[in-house]
């Protein structure tokens, strides 16, 4: 099972907007999964706009929380998508596709190669 957690990040905004005072217009966050079992984690880093709000639904920056902003970013960022995203990203660590393979004592290591250009100086 993997549990999910908002971070923002950061928040844009514009000094005026159709007569409001600084309107937030962009959300920044991470976005991060948790595998309980193996305790794998992965982050999706994310930046979303935000519509324009009316006066009726506007909210002033003192006012908010960073919970009204994340419901924000749920609603205007695909969430099924970064779940996939961080499905991936945590099984790739669980079961690796696509290790260097190191073992082999005939393979050239990046040491190695370091070594044989030092020595055509």
């Amino acid at each position: 099972m993997i549990t999910y957690d908002w971070k923002i990040t950061a928040l844009k905004k514009a000094p005026t907007l159709d007569g409001l005072s600084n309107v937030i217009t962009h959300i920044k966050f991470d976005y991060t999964g948790t595998d309980t079992e193996s305790g794998e984690s992965h982050t999706f880093n994310g930046a979303c706009p935000v519509p324009a709000p009316s006066a009726e639904n506007f909210a002033s920056i003192e006012t908010l929380t960073e919970a009204m902003v994340i419901e924000w970013a749920k609603a205007n960022h695909p969430v099924a998508h970064m779940n996939e995203v961080i499905e991936k990203g945590i099984k790739s660590k669980i079961t690796p596709t696509n290790e260097d393979v190191t073992e082999l004592d005939w393979l050239a290591t990046e040491e190695t190669v370091e070594t044989k250009e030092d020595d055509n100086i």
